[in-house]
């Protein structure tokens, strides 16, 4: 019997074209190649003669990866992965759903393609409004810092509110890691002592890390826990994930000094060494595949199976992340071949997937990148060259990360104020033509911009840090703990922390000042070496003297401290607020 499958199309204008010639609906489906249950769906639903008889006569099917096109997954998604989604011609949503098995696929077929063809002369186009909708306006309440100073609060109390204090983590099941508000709760601890902060992060740390959720057996977190008590996990790994929980357990070593912290952070950088990156050329790799048979057996009997499908793709985001991880790691682990490995990525991002008129591209398949100018990419991309700037004081990378800078503002900037997650495009598809603000990217890319500010003095780039957290001053609210990553770019804008280091590159008292700077936790340090032979002209906005040693200058809440031995400098970085 000869196997039957879909003739999926790619999403593009001719796809769209194709539909509007024929006067079908067109089937999207939204899938991911980690996901158990698209390939689940591709196995079953899409493999059975009937439901592709019924798709390839009455449908003009459309698949699309979602790590691939989130601008697509954004707004088209029906809750999961895979999203099933019909159509109109022009893009508009007739129905959806996420799994569907065989028959009902069958009788929803028959039922959507019925349902269009009597309704589409009385469909009208949703997007052609909502695109000529009047553009949104901020919401801004009060003026200058006193917009931010309940965030903070409110946000605490947030994370408080949901925490589990049997299991720790966030809510009941499904539960997943929530990166941001274990770092945002840490955060609160370092600045304000509060225990029950620190406790959030150990108690969800400590129980992720004994848990089923971490592999005990190659390392590595899983996407999340189906249970509670983070016993049975999801099985597919995410380079992303991977990158935030590196930082996580990276930073409460930073704190507590307690070994379990840094085991479990030195596994995550064996199992992502070992399968999830190129350790020849650099480069992350996306995703590995779930694969709950394997991940159940020990490593002995697992070397007989063959290992879950590994996605090469190098998705510039997500390696943007995990470089910041790896040069965070290379400091607290004490480990250079980290930043090694991260600077060699760095240049590999660089080189593909970066060009001076569109900015950073999405992905890089087969050293081909994809998708230029989104938002994500942008921002992470932007910390990534800061972070590096930061470890090297190579001025490349503080270059690069004013060009994508620049970029963002003349590709994605509002008029209404804050960043759109995509270019306009006068050709856009469907939904494609409407633009969101992500307040996640939002947030990275003011926090990007309040650290280049600190390291050009350049107003401007304040000014748009500031106006893009007023535009989410109220709507931060209706993200729950979600709202944590927001709370972080909030927390640099009122309370960063400047360490200037003047002396030569040259000397090597230079270089254990930096060390012990980066060493030191305090996410919002915005670290800097000022050589006197070659900074002459940030020496001389800074104003600091220039002496015959080295000294560093510790600069929070208006005051600076100087201080000229590194092995001082941790004591000094630790400035509670007022």
């Amino acid at each position: 019997m000869t196997e039957t499958k879909v003739s999926w199309l790619p999403w593009s204008g001719a796809s769209f074209k194709k539909a509007k010639e024929l006067d079908k609906p067109i089937l999207l489906d939204i899938s991911a190649v980690w996901c158990h249950w698209c390939h689940v769906m591709d196995e079953t639903t899409y493999s059975d003669s009937r439901v592709v008889s019924l798709i390839e006569e009455k449908f003009v099917p459309i698949k699309v990866d979602r790590d691939q096109r989130p601008d697509i997954d954004k707004r088209y998604n029906m809750g999961g992965w895979p999203t099933t989604v019909f159509l109109t011609p022009e893009g508009d949503i007739l129905t959806g759903g996420t799994y569907i098995p065989p028959d009902q696929m069958i009788a929803l077929l028959e039922h959507t393609s019925r349902f269009y063809q009597k309704n589409k002369y009385n469909i009208k186009s949703k997007l052609n409004e909502l695109e000529k909708e009047k553009p949104e306006s901020p919401t801004i309440i009060g003026s200058g810092n006193e917009v931010f100073l309940s965030v903070i609060d409110d946000l605490t109390l947030t994370i408080a509110s949901r925490f589990d204090t049997l299991y720790g983590g966030f809510g009941n099941a499904p539960k997943f890691p929530h990166s941001s508000a274990l770092k945002l709760a840490l955060l609160q601890y370092f600045q304000q002592g509060h225990e029950a902060a620190l406790n959030i992060m150990k108690k969800t740390l400590i129980h992720m890390g004994n848990g089923g959720i971490y592999d005990k057996e190659e390392g590595g977190f899983f996407r999340y826990s189906t249970t509670r008590d983070w016993s049975i996990p999801h099985y597919e790994k995410m380079c992303e994930d991977n990158a935030q929980l590196l930082t996580n357990y990276l930073e409460a070593y930073q704190v507590t000094g307690e070994t379990a912290f840094r085991e479990t952070a030195k596994g995550i950088i064996a199992y992502v060494n070992a399968k999830l990156s190129d350790q020849e050329n650099g480069g992350f790799y996306g995703s590995q595949d779930a694969d709950e048979i394997y991940y159940t057996l020990n490593l002995r009997e697992r070397q007989k199976l063959e290992a879950p499908r590994i996605d090469q793709t190098l998705f510039v985001n997500w390696n943007a992340m995990m470089c910041s991880a790896y040069l965070l790691a290379s400091f607290v682990l004490d480990d250079s071949s980290y930043q090694d490995f991260a600077l060699k990525t760095v240049k590999l991002l660089l080189e593909t997937s970066f060009s001076s008129k569109t900015g950073a591209a999405h992905y890089i398949i087969g050293g081909k990148s994809h998708l230029s100018g989104l938002l994500t990419d942008q921002a992470y991309m932007m910390e990534c060259l800061l972070d590096s700037y930061q470890t090297t004081s190579d001025r490349k990378f503080l270059d690069k990360a004013e060009s994508l800078a620049e970029l963002m503002l003349n590709n994605l900037w509002s008029e209404t104020v804050g960043f759109y997650d995509k270019p306009k495009e006068s050709n856009a598809i469907g939904a494609l033509k409407l633009l969101d603000k992500p307040l996640t990217e939002n947030s990275i890319a003011a926090d990007a911009f309040l650290r280049l500010h600190h390291y050009t003095s350049n107003q401007r780039y304040l000014e748009v840090a500031r106006e893009t957290l007023e535009f989410f001053s109220s709507a931060y609210r209706h993200y729950g703990i979600m709202g944590a990553i927001y709370g972080l770019a909030v927390e640099l804008y009122l309370y960063p922390m400047r360490v200037h280091i003047v002396g030569s590159l040259k000397d090597n008292r230079t270089h254990r000042f930096l060390d012990e700077s980066l060493r030191t936790y305090n996410p919002l340090k915005i670290v800097e070496i000022i050589d006197p032979t070659t900074d002459t002209e940030r020496l001389k906005i800074l104003r600091y003297p220039v002496t015959d040693v080295p000294k560093a200058y510790i600069c929070f809440e208006g005051a600076c401290k100087s201080v000229d031995d590194p092995e001082k400098i941790r004591k000094m970085m630790h400035w509670r607020k007022k």
